[in-house]
């Protein structure tokens, strides 16, 4: 259950101004500027035991209050919707599974490193990472290195580099497996939650 959490939580994304981010203060900043971002994605999960990748796409909604909405749409439909405290998955066809922060709190503690990635709080970061910012013309590139158990049991590394968005993700583990995502059509409006996003936060 915990894996299969931290893939569908490979998601998350928020708006960068490359010429505004010199240090991680600044990448910070950048990175909880909005309140609200929403996009789409493809994922691809390279695993040694196949010759050719697992491919996944779909659409996702990142709010700083609520958490995340996760909707993949291909090759099936799997719904995950992320609180602070509550996960639920939905796979085609099937009710919906929740667990709580409470039944399984070494999933929520993976889901909460992950939410502190994508909101830029480095300073949460700087106690589970050893984090490198590169620059280079109109590209950043954000290195974090796991430092302590059960982190650095599971992730060589986590890489997200991009120009004014996130564009790649990167995370690869211990055994040798890879996950490569791509965000696009990222956008901020509405700023807020819409009623149906917001409904799919009541669970």
């Amino acid at each position: 259950m915990i894996k299969r959490c931290l893939a569908s939580l490979l998601i998350l994304i928020s708006p960068l101004a490359w010429s505004s981010v010199t240090d991680l203060a600044s990448l910070q900043t950048q990175l909880s500027q909005h309140e609200t971002v929403r996009g789409d994605f493809t994922q691809q999960r390279h695993i040694e035991m196949f010759e050719q990748p697992l491919s996944s796409e779909g659409h996702f909604t990142l709010n700083k209050e609520q958490g995340l909405l996760w909707q993949q749409e291909t090759p099936f439909p799997v719904g995950l919707v992320l609180t602070q405290d509550k996960l639920r998955q939905t796979f085609a066809g099937q009710q919906p599974q929740v667990i709580t922060a409470k039944e399984n709190p070494m999933a929520f503690y993976f889901s909460h490193v992950f939410l502190a990635v994508f909101h830029g709080d480095t300073e949460a970061l700087k106690e589970q990472f050893d984090i490198a910012l590169k620059t280079e013309s109109d590209q950043w590139t954000i290195e974090l290195t796991p430092l302590n158990a059960p982190l650095n049991a599971v992730f060589t590394s986590i890489t997200l580099s991009g120009s004014d968005n996130i564009d790649q993700l990167e995370l690869l583990e211990i055994r040798g497996d890879k996950t490569d995502i791509s965000f696009t059509n990222q956008t901020h409006q509405p700023e807020g939650l819409t009623d149906v996003e917001k409904q799919q936060f009541n669970f």
